[in-house]
């Protein structure tokens, strides 16, 4: 049986919907470092006249973000052993569930990003301030 335009069309979308995903990976692995690299700053560098309010609040925050971390790599997980059927299979039915999945992804993966990217310029912004030479310690 020979494949159909529309067969290996499909599967080259599943293919590379496949990759894309298996980059977010990726994604989540350098905002794992980010998070890292804000716990081990918070740990060295902030002074230790810094207020325990401060850092505890920038802890939080980065606690929070390395929980909803963890949870989208189970879910990116989950999402791409959900569609490697479907790129073996290009007879398996499929719905707009999968695409609805890949969209809440996306989004969620877009929204940790920008968090993760305000809490580096908070952190930096702070610091800055903390280190500044008016707030130096005679």
């Amino acid at each position: 049986m020979t494949k159909t335009l529309y067969d290996t069309g499909l599967e080259t979308e599943l293919q590379e919907l496949y990759i894309q995903v298996t980059h977010w990976l990726q994604d989540i692995s350098f905002l794992e470092s980010e998070t890292l690299f804000f716990r081990k700053g918070i740990d060295s560098y902030l002074p230790e006249a810094t207020p325990p309010t401060d850092k505890s609040r920038f802890l939080l925050m980065i606690n929070g973000q390395e929980k909803q971390l963890e949870a989208l790599k189970i879910k990116i997980s989950e999402f791409l052993t959900l569609i490697e059927p479907y790129i073996s299979d290009l007879k398996k039915e499929m719905n707009f569930r999968l695409l609805e999945q890949y969209n809440n992804l996306q989004t969620e993966l877009q929204e940790l990003f920008a968090d993760v990217r305000s809490t580096k310029k908070e952190l930096f912004r702070y610091t800055k301030s903390t280190l500044s030479p008016a707030n130096a310690i005679l």
